[in-house]
């Protein structure tokens, strides 16, 4: 078996829910480690707070970074039943109230394109806005829906931003809570969506990630049609999905991925859909199209999200312990 020498510099950082930013950072230095031992010298933890707020509590919202600097936070759960339209920015003085979306959107997606002067958030749960989708221009501050609605009903889907500038939307979850394989594509020139060939798999609460290649997409784990957690995980190239046969360490949905500057894939925790969730992650290594276990974080998390930060450090953020 081939050993493959990776560096894996990470910077976690736990964030309390509700609207206060708390935060008490992990971090561990760069280390240089094999698959065989695992990155076993991982995270431990170091304590510092913050004091911004969000103007309104919330929890399954999107979020993106605008061209301007400022993030935009859009849509999301107010309680266990009350979906919401409202959209917020981060400035430099703090959160300020944005212009609302047209309808109340929770479990969707919001993908920045147009050199991140739009957004488009597409699907949802909940009574409202499962087919839809619509954009937000940072030119004149207005959100305003898509030509067409997509081709499928979906949330806990997945929205990826390929070079070519459309957004590949995929998977989800239908109007009746099944899992789906159907994929579509946003095509910002025509403000419309044209369909792509299905996933081999119908899978929700998965990750995608746009490899270093800029031309394939990785997707992982999720929950399929039967409501089963699974390891299997597929790519997407030039609108054709191919099966991986290699699978994931371990069955994962409400996980979270993100792209190393070395080309490598982080994945780390998992979700089950009840109060359950595991610090344990791996990595994907695209030369090898393989994954390898690494160090667990210090935390339970599922729906936590990884953001890979200037330093090449990896910010994860939250979930449900």
């Amino acid at each position: 078996m081939l050993i493959t020498p990776i560096t894996v510099p990470l910077l976690v950082y736990f964030i309390l829910h509700s609207t206060k930013d708390e935060v008490a950072p992990v971090i561990i230095s760069n280390t240089t480690a094999t698959a065989k031992n695992q990155l076993t010298n991982g995270f431990t933890t170091k304590t510092s707070t913050t004091n911004k707020s969000l103007n309104t509590g919330r929890s399954n919202f999107g979020s993106v970074l605008l061209a301007n600097g400022q993030v935009l936070v859009a849509g999301g759960l107010l309680n266990s039943n009350t979906y919401y339209s409202g959209t917020e920015v981060y400035t430099s003085t703090g959160w300020q109230v944005a212009t609302s979306m047209t309808g109340p959107r929770g479990f969707h997606t919001v993908t920045a394109f147009v050199n991140n002067t739009k957004v488009l958030a597409a699907g949802s749960a909940g009574i409202s806005g499962k087919q839809t989708a619509e954009v937000y221009n940072i030119v004149n501050n207005r959100w305003a829906l898509t030509s067409v609605n997509m081709s499928s009903s979906r949330y806990s889907h997945t929205a990826t931003l390929l070079s070519n500038g459309q957004i590949l939307i995929a998977g989800g979850s239908n109007a009746s809570g099944i899992s789906i394989s159907a994929a579509e594509l946003y095509i910002p020139s025509s403000n419309s969506f044209i369909n792509t060939t299905n996933m081999n798999i119908a899978r929700c609460c998965f990750t995608s990630i746009l490899l270093s290649d800029r031309s394939t997409v990785l997707v992982t784990g999720g929950i399929n049609a039967t409501n089963s957690l699974i390891t299997t995980a597929e790519l997407y190239i030039n609108g054709s999905w191919i099966p991986l046969s290699s699978s994931m360490t371990q069955v994962r949905a409400y996980h979270a991925a993100v792209l190393l500057n070395d080309g490598t894939v982080l994945i780390a925790g998992r979700g089950s859909g009840t109060p359950n969730a595991y610090s344990s992650a791996e990595i994907y290594i695209a030369t090898t199209q393989n994954f390898i276990a690494v160090g667990s974080m210090q935390y339970r998390r599922g729906g936590l999200t990884l953001t890979l930060l200037p330093s090449g450090k990896v910010l994860a953020i939250g979930g449900v312990d």
